[in-house]
């Protein structure tokens, strides 16, 4: 086996996948529920893996080093359409792969941006690739994340956009992709041949609500789920991450767990 498939066969091992994403201090600032990370992520350790940026993950390295801490993704770029007052997506790399590898990753994740008003951000294409051959070269999983710049949510919008991002993942070089629920997600995921990760994105309107998401997508055909405000702004994140699990996992009724 390569580095990879040894690397993704841990994020797979209790089967399908629960991330938590604690990205969000890059672009959003301190919002509610990572202030205080490296003390708030002991709360998300039952989670496969735990997606957070560079020096987070330096920050954070204590939990992680424990022997049954969740694996460590890093995020590789930035993408200004993630921040709350930018319209355009340009995305620039913020580490090398092998720098991630130094702070410990397991999997580095890159967004892939398209899009917008302008087509600026075409040279994020180049970016995906080049680090597409770092992780190739480290034996290092690469997630392709497709999120469109507008006119979409999690449940309407431009499908065809979805698809065409979802798909230029593939071919470019990621070996899982986390994207948005589309109408008609089965079809995204034999779309491509390789694992698809359905987001949880804005925080729902209830925790109910998130859980039934979550089934959806899984019975749909994704692999797992990357959820961030839904979980650590849960009312008891640590609870609704065991009750999120028994979903994703077990195939338990959201109304059992909640």
């Amino acid at each position: 086996m390569s580095g990879k498939e040894i690397r993704l066969g841990k994020l797979f091992s209790r089967g399908k996948a629960v991330i938590v994403a604690v990205d969000h201090g890059g672009y959003m600032g301190p919002i509610k529920g990572i202030e205080h990370l490296p003390r708030q992520i002991e709360l998300f350790k039952k989670a496969d893996a735990i997606l957070v940026n560079p020096n987070m993950a330096k920050y954070c390295s204590k939990f992680f080093s424990s022997y049954d801490a969740p694996l460590m993704i890093i995020r590789a770029n930035w993408g200004s359409h993630y921040c709350p007052n930018f319209k355009q997506g340009y995305g620039k790399r913020m580490i090398t792969v092998r720098q991630a590898v130094a702070l410990g990753a397991d999997m580095v994740i890159v967004s892939l941006l398209l899009g917008g008003k302008e087509e600026a951000n075409v040279e994020n294409i180049t970016l995906l690739g080049e680090i597409f051959e770092e992780t190739e070269a480290l034996g290092i999983p690469l997630i392709g994340e497709f999120i469109p710049l507008e006119g979409i949510d999690r449940f309407t919008g431009d499908e065809e956009i979805v698809k065409l991002g979802v798909r230029m993942c593939a071919e470019i070089g990621a070996d899982l992709i986390k994207t948005v629920y589309i109408p008609g997600f089965s079809s995204l995921v034999k779309s491509v041949p390789i694992p698809i990760l359905a987001l949880g994105g804005a925080k729902m309107d209830s925790e109910l609500e998130a859980l039934k998401f979550a089934k959806k997508s899984v019975e749909e055909g994704a692999c797992g789920v990357v959820y961030g405000r839904n979980v650590f702004q849960a009312e008891n994140p640590e609870a609704f991450l065991q009750a999120l699990i028994k979903v994703v996992k077990e195939g338990k009724n959201p109304e059992e767990v909640i």
